[in-house]
């Protein structure tokens, strides 16, 4: 979830990662319809995910190396290895690592502050851990017995987001659906998104329907939402952001493959869905034509421009 103080234009959507150029990556402007392509070096062969603040990405190696590192000064922040990671063994989660690291957000800037705090949603364990500067490793957190499926930062503190979390929210808008939360304009949203596991009779998987919400954390309350007014949302599970102006389609959702465990055991790797789901009529139409697969570097959005010039 980005910190939404900060103002940022369209996302981008990252391409995956080119095996025979891991060192070039593209970014597609959904509203342009223009690819800007920049040599990153630093990303080559890593998992890249968002963290929440425009400019940094979360890099993982396949090594267990892990580090953050912003897109526009190119800076690198070491940080701890992915063995400090409660209950992680590089030699037998070597071949997922991208299901162990499952969600992360900073807490602020770290060109701006050195009281920083990254939050990590450990998706093989299903628990959080966090990190700030001076720590040699992640630190567990201790919470209720349950898992978690997003996490952000909410009035200064870390909000780990479950359905069950919120009372009333529907037992159909949990079960077998990957759970979002969204900050936009003071107002707190979860969404729900269904077909993130393969249908037994079709054998395929991908969205066929949006489920939104929002909910107020200090009474626990959920009242489901039909109209999102200005607001488009884009969704994805390692970061999510609203954008209430720069030409995007109101009242739509711009979504991912995130279907990790899914797409995990698949030959081409995640970015099957990379489409906009109306909230009006329930209609999908893609917002990339194009192809772009990768099992350990998926499409992901990018919530800041790069230098790069039109």
């Amino acid at each position: 979830m980005v910190d939404e103080k900060v103002t940022v234009a369209v996302p981008l959507l990252m391409l995956a990662e080119k095996e025979e150029n891991a060192d070039t990556r593209e970014f597609f402007h959904v509203v342009k319809g223009v690819t800007y392509t920049m040599n990153f070096p630093e990303l080559a062969r890593k998992l890249c995910l968002g963290v929440g603040i425009p400019g940094w990405l979360f890099t993982v190696y396949a090594n267990g190396n892990m580090n953050l590192f912003h897109l526009n000064s190119h800076s690198i922040i070491e940080l701890p290895h992915m063995d400090t990671l409660k209950g992680f063994d590089l030699d037998k989660h070597r071949d997922y690592l991208e299901c162990y690291v499952d969600k992360e957000v900073l807490s602020s800037d770290p060109h701006t502050t050195d009281g920083y705090i990254l939050m990590i949603n450990q998706g093989g364990p299903r628990t959080l851990a966090y990190w700030k500067p001076g720590k040699k490793g992640f630190i567990s957190v201790k919470t209720r017995k349950t898992t978690y499926d997003d996490v952000t930062w909410h009035d200064g503190g870390m909000e780990p987001t479950i359905g069950k979390v919120f009372q009333g929210v529907p037992s159909e808008s949990i079960c077998g659906m990957r759970l979002y939360i969204v900050h936009s304009s003071g107002e707190l949203f979860v969404f729900t998104r269904d077909g993130i596991e393969t249908n037994p009779e079709t054998k395929l998987y991908g969205v066929e329907e949006f489920i939104v919400g929002k909910v107020d954390v200090d009474s626990e309350s959920y009242e489901k939402v039909d109209d999102l007014r200005n607001r488009s949302l884009f969704l994805e599970f390692s970061a999510s952001l609203a954008v209430e102006q720069y030409g995007c389609k109101a009242n739509h959702i711009y979504f991912m493959d995130d279907c990790i465990l899914t797409f995990d055991s698949s030959e081409k790797g995640g970015g099957k869905d990379m489409d906009v789901y109306n909230l009006f009529d329930n209609t999908i139409e893609p917002h990339y034509a194009g192809e772009s697969y990768h099992r350990f570097s998926p499409p992901i959005w990018i919530f800041n421009t790069p230098n790069f010039s039109d």
